[in-house]
């Protein structure tokens, strides 16, 4: 069986820290989707009335059976296994995807500041990268994820500088806030993108990738689902900042 990904792709991935694979999915795990966010949220698709606001994140939700959810479909392990060469684990959906219901405002502007994931008041959990789908078409100022193209590389640099701080104790600078002024979001090279994507189509994108959400102004719930991925040795170098990012990857 051919790679899944092309030379091209996965230079793509390299230099910018992202990669939209379209159609992954096929329509069979769109739908088992739908039907089972709706079923948990007790509303229905087509009535907005119905929708509420429940939070930003579905806690005690997770898709069955566990062969529908997004890390267990083949293409998605195959591409993981392709950029990890096998030893990147993990992946298992949280059990709560995240929602950008509709806003009443009209107004949008992309999201300023934006995040690093893994790191948690009192925690730190590192991984390597994540994939992400939606449940529904995400068309433009639709609630996007939102990300840093070549962000990843001026993260790595900032650890390289500052290896103790991989820990998270960037967190303790005066004034750093995820939400606000942070040292990862002004790094950044180049200005935000979104992945507007369609139902199936999934993005794969670097831990040192700074991101976030942006605002949904559209008629239609974004509801997004992630699948992270660790390295299988990742204690052994938890502490390590490797001056090759791609030390161990396969790629």
């Amino acid at each position: 069986m051919p790679a899944p990904l092309s030379a091209d792709q996965i230079d793509h991935f390299k230099a910018h820290g992202y990669l939209v694979v379209p159609g992954v999915l096929e329509p069979v795990y769109i739908q088992a989707w739908r039907r089972q966010l709706w079923e948990h949220l007790g509303g229905r698709e087509n009535d907005p009335t119905t929708w509420g606001q429940t939070p930003y994140q579905l806690s005690g939700f997770s898709i069955s059976p566990v062969e529908l959810q997004l890390h267990s479909h083949p293409r998605v392990r195959a591409i993981i296994d392709q950029l990890g060469g096998g030893r990147f684990v993990g992946g298992s959906d949280s059990g709560a995807p995240l929602v950008h219901w509709p806003s009443r405002s009209t107004a949008w502007s992309p999201t300023t500041w934006g995040h690093l994931d893994g790191y948690y008041p009192g925690n730190w959990s590192p991984f390597m990268l994540t994939a992400t789908a939606y449940a529904y078409d995400c068309e433009a100022m639709g609630g996007a994820f939102q990300y840093w193209p070549d962000s990843h590389l001026t993260t790595h640099l900032y650890f390289l500088e500052n290896p103790e701080q991989v820990d998270g104790r960037f967190r303790d600078e005066p004034g750093f806030n995820w939400g606000g002024p942070n040292v990862f979001t002004r790094l950044a090279p180049r200005p935000p993108a979104h992945f507007n994507g369609r139902a199936g189509d999934v993005i794969f994108w670097h831990a040192y990738t700074v991101h976030t959400g942006s605002t949904n102004i559209r008629n239609t719930p974004r509801f997004a689902f992630f699948a992270r991925y660790h390295h299988v040795e990742q204690k052994s170098f938890r502490y390590e900042i490797p001056q090759d990012l791609w030390k161990y990857w396969a790629v």
